[in-house]
C-alpha cells in the first residue's frame, strides 16, 4: 500500500497540484477552441510538457518554451522552403538541426539546454506536419504551433501563480530550515567518541550515507532559490543574501564532513572535548533555527569556551599538544564562527532584511560537466535514432509515421542528454502503454457520450488529476509527465470530430515504434558506460581543483559544487555513488584546505625554505590533479609528503611571537593536515569504487 501512497493518500501539496493541472488543462482547451486553434490539443499537450510543482520554474520554463518554439518556426519554414521536393533532402535536413540542439544543450544547463531542447524537436513537429499535407501551408502550421504553445505558457503560469502564490520561495524556505536543522543535528555527532557512533561510522572504509544526505539537501537548496522570485518577486531583494548564505552552509557541510571523516580514522588519539562546548548551539539550532538571537549568544559562548580552554597552560602545555590536537581546536572555532554567521544570514532573511535592490547574478547557465567527447557521444546518439526514424517516414506513406516522428525527436532530445538514456526511454514507453490504456476508454466508452465542453472535462479531469500526482511523487514523476503529454495526444480533444479506431491505433503504433527505435539506439551506439561517466565526471572535479588555487574561493567553490551536484547517482543503480561522492568531496575539501594554507603561511611568515616547501607541494598538487583522475600510489606519495610537511609546520609555528603569527602558523599546520586527510580519503574512496588498487594499510600519517 506505501507504493501507492502518492495515489491513494496523496499530500496537500500533491492535490494542490493537481487542482492546478486540471484548471490549467481545461483553461487552455477552452481558449484554443473558442480561438478556433486548427489543432486545440496541442495546447493540451504544452500544458503537460510545461506544468511543473514549483510556480517559478515553470514561469522560466514558460519563457524558455516559448524562445525555442520561435526558434523553431523559424527553421522549420526555411527548412521546408529549401527541401520541400523531396522527403529525404527534409529528412537529413532535420537530422542536421537537432543533432546541433541537442549537442548545444548537452553543453548547457537549465534553462538554456531547455530552449535548445525545444528548438530540436519542435522543429520536427512543424516540419512533418507541414510535410504530410501541404508543404505550402507550413507558414500557418508555424503560426499555429507557436500560438498553442504561447497559449499554454500563459495559462499554465498565470494558474499557478494566481492559485499557488510564493510557493517556491516558501519551499526553499523549509528547505533552508530543514537544512540548518540537518546541520545542528549532525554537528552533534562529531565530539562522540568511536564507541558511541554508530556502527558504521568509525570505520575509515565505510561511505558515511548520513553526511551524504546532509550534502545532496544542502547543495539543492540552490536548486530551488535561483526561481523563488519568478513567483515571489519581493524575493529578489533578498536573492543576493540568500545565495551567499545557501554557499556558506554548503561549505560548513563540506568542514564538517571532512572533519568527521578525520575523527573517524584517528580514532580514540583525537580529544574531542572542544567540539563538546558547541553542542547547546547546535541543540538550538536543531530544535529551531528561528530562534537566532538565542543560537547566536550561544555560539559566542561556545567560540570563547573553546578559546579558553585552549589558552589554558599557556605555551608549555601548547607545545604537549599533538598535530590532531590542534586540528579539534581549530575546526571547533572555525565552525563555532561560521555557523553564527550563518544563523545571523538567516535571521536577517527572516526578517526580511536584504542588502538592497542589487540582484544576484546567479549561476551561469554554460555547465562544465559534461565533456566534449561526452556531448558528441550524446549528438551521435540522437543523429542514428532520428536517422532511422527519417529512413522509415520518408520511403512509407503512412498517417502513424508522422506522430513517431514526432515522438522520436522528442526522446532523443530529451532522454539522450541523461545519464541513464535507455531508463528515460523505458519510463516513456510505460507511459505511453498506460496513456494508451487510459485513452482508449475515454475516445471509446465515455466521449461519445461526452455533449460539450463541460462533459469533455468531465470526462478528462480524473485523468488530467490523477497524473498530476504521479508527477509530483518522485518515482513516478517521469512516468506521470510522458503519459499526460501523450494521454493528450491519443485522445486530441478538438472542437469537432473524434478519432476512430483505426487513426488512434495507428497513433498508438508510432509512439511504440519511437520508443523501439530510441531504445535501440540508446542501447546500441556507443553505448553509456556507468563506470566512465563517473571517472569522467570525477576527473572533470579534479581538473578543477588544479585550477583552482588561483581562483577566488567564491568561484572555486561555486564551480566545484555545480559539478558534484552533477554526479550521477541513478545512473549507477546504486552501485557506487557514494564512494564516488567521497571523492569528490574529498577533492572540495581538499580544495578549500590547500587554498587556505597558502594564505595562512603568508600571514604567519613562515621562513623561506619552508614557504618555498608549502608552494612546491601545492604545485605538485596541482600537477597530480591537472589532467584528472590521477592514479592512486602518485596519490599516496604526495599524501605522505604533505602530512610530513604538516608536522614541519606546526613544530616551526610553536615558537611564533606573538600571539596572533603563532595562531595563523598552527591554523596552516592544521590546513596542511586536512589536505592530507583529504588526500587519503580520496585514497579509500577509490578502492571502494574500484577494486585491487592498493592496501590501506599503506595510507600514511592520517590512518
Amino acid at each position: 500500500m506505501t507504493r501507492f501512497a502518492w495515489l491513494f493518500a496523496p499530500s496537500a501539496e500533491a492535490i494542490s497540484f493537481g487542482i492546478r493541472c486540471v484548471i490549467s488543462v481545461g483553461l487552455s482547451l477552452w481558449l484554443a477552441f473558442w480561438l478556433q486553434l486548427e489543432n486545440a490539443y496541442w495546447a493540451f499537450i504544452n500544458v503537460a510538457i510545461l506544468i511543473q510543482p514549483l510556480p517559478g520554474f515553470l514561469v522560466v520554463r514558460g519563457f524558455a518554451r516559448l524562445t525555442g518554439t520561435f526558434v523553431a518556426a523559424l527553421v522549420a519554414i526555411v527548412l521546408v522552403a529549401l527541401f520541400a521536393q523531396t522527403f529525404t533532402l527534409v529528412s537529413i535536413g532535420m537530422i542536421v538541426w537537432v543533432g546541433a540542439m541537442v549537442f548545444c544543450a548537452s553543453l548547457f544547463q537549465n534553462n538554456m539546454s531547455y530552449g535548445f531542447v525545444l528548438a530540436g524537436y519542435v522543429t520536427v513537429i512543424i516540419v512533418v506536419r507541414a510535410m504530410s499535407g501541404d508543404p505550402s501551408e507550413v507558414f500557418s502550421v508555424a503560426v499555429a504551433r507557436s500560438a498553442e504553445t504561447g497559449l499554454a505558457a500563459v495559462v499554465a503560469a498565470l494558474v499557478s501563480v494566481l492559485l499557488a502564490p510564493s510557493v517556491t520561495a516558501k519551499k526553499y524556505f523549509q528547505a533552508r530550515v530543514d537544512a540548518l536543522k540537518a546541520i545542528g543535528r549532525q554537528y552533534r555527532v562529531l565530539d562522540r567518541s568511536p564507541a558511541e557512533l554508530a556502527a558504521g561510522d568509525a570505520d575509515p572504509r565505510t561511505p558515511h550515507p548520513q553526511l551524504h544526505a546532509l550534502v545532496q539537501k544542502t547543495l539543492t537548496l540552490e536548486q530551488t532559490r535561483q526561481y523563488a522570485r519568478f513567483d515571489a518577486p519581493g524575493f529578489a531583494e533578498y536573492d543576493r543574501l540568500a545565495r551567499r548564505l545557501d554557499y556558506e552552509l554548503v561549505s560548513i557541510v563540506s568542514a564538517m564532513a571532512s572533519l568527521q571523516v578525520y575523527l573517524s580514522r584517528v580514532g580514540e588519539r583525537a580529544d574531542r572535548g572542544p567540539l563538546g562546548h558547541l553542542d547547546r548551539a547546535a541543540h538550538l539550532l536543531e530544535q529551531d533555527p528561528g530562534r537566532t538571537d538565542e543560537i547566536t549568544q550561544a555560539f559566542d559562548s561556545a567560540y570563547d569556551a573553546v578559546l579558553d580552554e585552549a589558552r589554558q597552560g599557556g605555551a608549555e602545555r601548547a607545545a604537549k599538544r599533538s598535530l590532531i590536537d590542534w586540528v579539534v581546536i581549530s575546526r571547533a572555532l572555525d565552525l563555532a564562527n561560521r555557523l553564527r554567521a550563518a544563523v545571523v544570514k538567516h535571521g536577517l532573511l527572516i526578517a526580511e532584511r536584504g542588502t538592497g535592490s542589487r540582484r544576484s547574478k546567479g549561476r551561469s547557465e554554460f555547465s562544465i560537466a559534461r565533456t566534449t567527447w561526452e556531448s558528441v557521444k550524446v549528438t551521435i546518439r540522437a543523429g542514428v535514432a532520428m536517422s532511422a526514424g527519417a529512413l522509415i517516414w520518408a520511403t512509407h506513406d503512412e498517417p502513424a509515421l508522422s506522430g513517431m516522428m514526432v515522438l522520436l525527436s522528442v526522446l532523443t532530445t530529451l532522454f539522450a542528454l541523461t545519464d541513464n538514456p535507455t531508463a528515460g526511454a523505458r519510463g516513456f514507453g510505460i507511459g505511453g502503454l498506460i496513456a494508451g490504456a487510459a485513452a482508449f476508454f475515454v475516445n471509446f466508452v465515455f466521449l461519445p457520450h461526452a455533449t460539450g465542453f463541460p462533459m469533455l472535462m468531465l470526462v478528462l479531469a480524473p485523468c488530467v488529476f490523477v497524473a498530476g500526482l504521479a508527477m509530483i511523487n518522485p518515482d513516478t514523476a517521469l512516468i506521470g509527465r510522458v503519459g499526460l503529454v501523450q494521454f493528450a495526444l491519443f485522445v486530441q480533444p478538438a472542437n469537432s470530430g473524434r478519432q476512430s479506431f483505426v487513426s488512434f491505433f495507428e497513433s498508438f503504433l508510432g509512439a511504440e515504434l519511437a520508443v523501439i527505435l530510441a531504445l535501440t539506439a540508446f542501447a546500441l551506439v556507443l553505448p553509456v558506460n556507468n563506470r566512465d561517466v563517473l571517472k569522467n565526471r570525477l576527473a572533470g572535479i579534479f581538473g578543477e581543483l588544479a585550477r583552482g588555487f588561483a581562483e577566488p574561493r567564491e568561484r572555486f567553490e561555486t564551480r566545484i559544487y555545480d559539478r558534484l551536484i552533477k554526479l550521477p547517482v541513478a545512473a549507477d543503480q546504486g552501485e557506487f555513488h557514494v564512494s564516488a561522492r567521497q571523492a569528490a568531496f574529498a577533492a572540495v575539501n581538499m580544495g578549500i584546505e590547500a587554498r587556505a594554507l597558502l594564505v595562512l603561511a603568508e600571514r604567519a611568515g613562515f621562513a623561506a625554505s619552508t614557504q618555498q616547501a608549502i608552494h612546491r607541494e601545492m604545485k605538485a598538487l596541482e600537477t597530480l590533479f591537472e589532467r584528472g583522475y590521477p592514479d592512486v600510489a602518485s596519490v599516496i606519495e604526495r599524501q605522505g609528503d604533505i602530512n610530513d610537511l604538516a608536522l614541519e609546520l606546526l613544530h616551526e609555528a610553536l615558537d611564533f611571537t606573538p600571539t596572533q603569527r603563532r595562531r595563523h602558523g598552527i591554523r596552516a599546520a592544521v590546513s596542511a593536515e586536512l589536505v592530507s586527510a583529504a588526500l587519503a580519503d580520496y585514497v579509500l574512496a577509490r578502492e571502494n569504487t574500484e577494486e585491487g588498487h592498493i592496501a590501506l594499510g599503506e595510507v600514511r600519517g592520517v590512518t
